[in-house]
């Protein structure tokens, strides 16, 4: 005969906390940015609805200028996201170590893929370079995705609200300034989610005290 025991409230099991898997985020990622890429750039249709929102979009004039003058300086941004990170491995080693992995490997693929990637006529009325994906974007994201690498658990929501919005704010601008199409920024962000996932990697698993 068999019994059962009953649990002991006070030894209640406390359900682990679901935490992205890394490795999905990366691969999603590179996806969802190939994705994009051959939706706008490599058709004809995408190239035109693409540089048609951004045309809608862009302002002259005064309007330009002052935008312009609220556009954040990449550089500093990126400067911030490294000074983040360093700081940060003063007192957690890996942590600071993810974010100096993850930061430099995001603004990179932005120029490497800006320069390597080809961008057929097909729509566009005169010849244009390639401009997926967006560096300025790209800089945002990686002050974004080193907030959130570093902060406790208690100031994740602040720190998503502050990168999210730093991030579509730099997104906007440089839409509305003529810039980039929306199509870069979006790449952008998937690169930075990617190199999340490469950073969670790095960093491993947060305690969970």
């Amino acid at each position: 005969m068999s019994t059962t025991t009953a649990p002991d409230p006070g030894h209640t099991r406390v359900p682990a906390v679901a935490w992205p898997r890394p490795l999905g985020l990366v691969v999603g990622a590179i996806a969802a940015f190939g994705a994009v890429y051959a939706v706008a750039v490599l058709s004809t249709t995408g190239q035109r609805v693409d540089s048609g929102l951004m045309d809608a979009v862009t302002v002259t004039g005064a309007q330009h200028q002052l935008l312009d003058s609220v556009l954040p300086n990449p550089y500093v941004l990126l400067a911030l996201a490294l000074g983040v990170g360093v700081l940060a491995s003063l007192h957690r080693p890996r942590t600071g170590l993810a974010v100096l992995v993850s930061v430099p490997v995001l603004v990179a693929s932005t120029q490497v893929l800006k320069a390597l990637l080809p961008r057929p006529q097909l729509a566009d009325p005169w010849l244009m370079s390639n401009s997926l994906p967006s560096g300025h974007t790209g800089a945002a994201a990686a002050l974004a995705l080193a907030l959130l690498l570093v902060a406790p658990r208690a100031w994740l929501p602040v720190a998503s609200v502050l990168g999210a919005g730093l991030t579509v704010w730099m997104g906007a601008l440089v839409v509305m300034l003529g810039f980039h199409r929306p199509s870069d920024v979006v790449a952008s962000v998937l690169l930075a989610v990617g190199a999340g996932g490469l950073g969670l990697l790095v960093r491993g698993r947060p305690a969970l005290s």
